[in-house]
């Protein structure tokens, strides 16, 4: 199962959900194979299951019970699946498509990959390699999802400050 999240940011993220939509429909998947939490994004996925928000309960069983997490750029949605282990394509919000007020979110991304904890997808028309080639792009086997706690706290904080 894949699993969209856009959190919960008031700006809509229609680029990534009609993504994700369309590699539901080219891939001929299920609606149910494809869960997307929607925010306040315009878009309404046709082939695709969608919430527009979700509880953390829901949400916590989505993060354990699906193979491919999909999420914007915000480090909240991406503790869980670390936690879990899973593996996990970020698409950062971008202000030139007016999807977020800066572009915060694609520099602590690329943060992120260089630590190999996602893959970041800045041109969407990149998405669907990556969901198809997702387990050659990263190393789970060796747990580089799995850090230890207080390595990656530290990791987090140093990146944090490269941002800020």
């Amino acid at each position: 199962m894949i699993f969209l999240t856009v959190g919960t940011h008031e700006q809509s993220f229609d680029r990534v959900v009609k993504a994700v939509d369309e590699y539901a429909y080219q891939n001929k998947l299920a609606k149910n194979q494809v869960i997307i939490q929607l925010g306040y994004t315009n878009y309404i996925p046709q082939n695709c299951s969608y919430s527009k928000m979700l509880s953390y309960k829901d949400m916590d069983k989505l993060y354990k019970e699906s193979e491919v997490i999909i999420t914007h750029g915000g480090p909240g949605s991406m503790f869980s699946p670390w936690k879990y282990g899973k593996k996990v394509i970020a698409v950062p919000r971008l202000s030139k498509f007016h999807e977020h007020v800066d572009d915060h979110q694609l520099h602590f991304c690329k943060l992120m990959e260089k630590e190999k904890k996602v893959i970041c997808i800045e041109e969407i028309s990149e998405l669907a390699s990556a969901i198809n080639n997702l387990n050659t792009n990263m190393n789970v086997q060796n747990n580089e999802y799995l850090p230890k706690t207080s390595q990656f706290v530290e990791n987090f904080k140093r990146s944090l400050n490269e941002i800020l």
